[in-house]
C-alpha cells in the first residue's frame, strides 16, 4: 500500500535556453526559481499502462487471514478445503490522493565561455489523504454451511467459532494494521524537506552558430528525506544514494524563429543500504518485521525533445516531449523470498507532454533594448502514459536571471 511518486525534475539549462548546447559566457551567472504545484494525483498507470488508483485494493482471504496470524488455519488439516476456499474476511480498498508542491532553486557559473557549472535544489511540502473503506463482507456463514454439509466434530466446532467470529470492518482493518503490522495510521499525512541535490558541468563540445553540442555529466547528491517504512502514505523525497549521470544535448536553429533541441541523459544509481519491511507474500505486502536490504534501484534513461517558436523578441512557446525509461531494481538480503517479492514489477515507463510559455527580456537586452536579462517560463505538464508511474499534471512558474 505504500504510495511512492518519483521526484520532480526541478530545473535544468536545455529548457532555460532555447538552443540546448548554449552555456553561460565566462564570469556570467545564472540563478533560477521555479514553483510547481501537481494536480490531486489520484490514479497511476500500472504495470499493464492501464489507469488504476492510487490506494490498493486487497482481499481478507483464507491465504491472507493466515499470513497475518501464523498459520492458524491449515487446509486439509484444520479445516475442509472447499470451506478454506470459501473463507472471506472481506475486501477493502484504500482511496488515496496526494498532491505535491515543490519550490527549487538553480544557480549556474560560466567557468570558461564553454564550460559553466550547475547546481539545483528543491524543497517539498507534500500531503497524502488516504482513508479504507470496505468494498465486500465476509463469507463466514457461508462458509461454516459448508463445514456443516461435511460434518464431523471439529468441522461443527470450527462452523460455530466462525459464526460468533466478529466482523472485520473498516475500523478492525485499521487496528489490525497498527497493533499487530506496527504501522502508523492511515490517514492524512503532511510531510516536508529537501530533495536529493544535482550538480555538475556543462561543456559546450561544438558550436557551429545554427547548431551544436553540449555534454554534462553530473552526480546527484542524497540530500533527500526517503520515504519511512513505518508509514503506509509517506512520500520520499529522495532515494537514499548517490546518482552518476552523463547528458549531451543538441539542437538546430532554422531561422530566427524557430528551433528544434533535444537531449539525453543515462543515470547510473549506485547501490545502497535501506530498512524495509520484509513482505512474505508477493500479492500482500503488509509486514511486521524489518530488515537491511542492499538497493539497486534501475538505472535510468531520459529523453527530452522541444521546438520554439519565437512570436517576436519577447515571447516564445516551446512545445516538448518527454520519455523516461528505468529498468528494474534489485534487492539483496538474507531474505531470499522477500527480495524477489520487492524487486518484481519495478520497472518503470513514462511519457510526458509541455507546454512552455516563456517571456524572455535576454534578446531585447543584447540588443541593449532592456536593462535586465531575464526570464519567466509558464509550464503546463501532463503524463500521457506509462507504467507504474502515477498519472499527474503539474502547473509551474519559473523565473531565471542572467547577472
Amino acid at each position: 500500500m505504500k504510495i511512492t511518486f518519483p521526484i520532480l525534475l526541478m530545473l535544468s539549462m536545455s529548457s532555460a535556453m532555447a538552443q540546448t548546447w548554449k552555456t553561460l559566457p565566462k564570469g556570467v551567472r545564472i540563478i533560477g526559481y521555479r514553483n510547481i504545484q501537481t494536480s490531486n494525483i489520484k490514479s497511476n498507470f500500472n504495470q499493464f499502462g492501464s489507469e488504476s488508483p492510487v490506494g490498493a485494493q486487497f482481499r481478507v482471504d483464507a491465504d491472507t487471514f493466515n499470513s497475518m496470524t501464523g498459520n492458524v488455519v491449515i487446509p486439509g488439516a484444520d479445516i475442509d478445503a472447499n470451506a478454506y476456499e470459501a473463507l472471506l474476511v472481506g475486501e477493502y480498498k484504500v482511496d488515496a490522493e496526494a498532491n505535491v508542491n515543490v519550490q527549487g532553486t538553480g544557480f549556474g557559473y560560466g567557468i570558461t565561455d564553454r564550460v559553466m557549472f550547475y547546481a539545483e535544489l528543491a524543497y517539498y511540502k507534500a500531503h497524502v489523504k488516504a482513508k479504507i473503506k470496505r468494498t465486500a463482507g465476509n463469507t463466514y456463514k457461508r462458509t461454516a454451511e459448508i463445514l456443516e454439509e461435511n460434518g464431523g466434530t471439529q468441522n461443527g466446532m470450527i462452523a460455530e467459532n466462525l459464526r460468533r467470529m466478529i466482523d472485520a470492518n473498516e475500523g478492525t482493518i485499521q487496528s489490525v494494521i497498527t497493533n499487530h503490522y506496527g504501522y502508523k495510521p492511515l490517514g492524512d499525512w503532511y510531510g516536508s524537506g529537501f530533495g536529493d541535490m544535482e550538480t555538475g558541468l556543462m561543456t559546450r563540445l561544438i558550436d557551429r552558430g545554427s547548431w551544436g553540442l553540449l555534454f554534462y555529466p553530473g552526480v546527484i547528491l542524497p540530500t533527500g528525506r526517503v520515504d519511512d517504512p513505518n508509514i503506509l502514505q509517506d512520500i520520499g523525497f529522495g532515494d537514499g544514494q548517490f546518482d552518476l549521470f552523463a547528458e549531451i544535448g543538441t539542437g538546430y536553429i532554422i531561422n530566427d524563429a524557430f528551433s528544434l533541441g533535444t537531449t539525453l541523459r543515462y543515470t547510473y544509481q549506485t547501490p545502497g543500504s535501506r530498512t524495509m519491511r520484509i513482505p512474505e507474500d508477493g500479492d500482500f505486502t503488509l509486514s511486521d518485521s524489518t530488515g537491511e536490504f542492499k538497493v539497486k534501484y534501475g538505472d535510468r534513461v531520459n529523453w527530452m525533445f522541444n521546438s520554439t517558436l519565437a512570436l517576436n523578441d519577447w515571447i516564445s512557446i516551446t512545445p516538448i516531449y518527454r520519455f523516461m525509461y528505468q529498468l528494474p531494481s534489485s534487492y539483496k538480503s538474507e531474505h531470499l523470498e522477500a527480495n524477489d517479492y520487492l524487486s518484481n514489477n519495478t520497472d518503470k515507463l513514462e511519457h510526458q507532454v509541455q507546454l512552455t510559455t516563456s517571456f524572455s527580456s535576454i534578446t531585447p537586452f543584447l540588443k541593449k533594448q532592456f536593462f535586465l536579462p531575464a526570464q519567466i517560463n509558464i509550464n503546463l505538464v501532463q503524463t500521457v502514459a506509462g507504467k507504474n508511474v502515477p498519472n499527474a499534471g503539474r502547473f509551474e512558474m519559473e523565473f531565471r536571471m542572467l547577472f
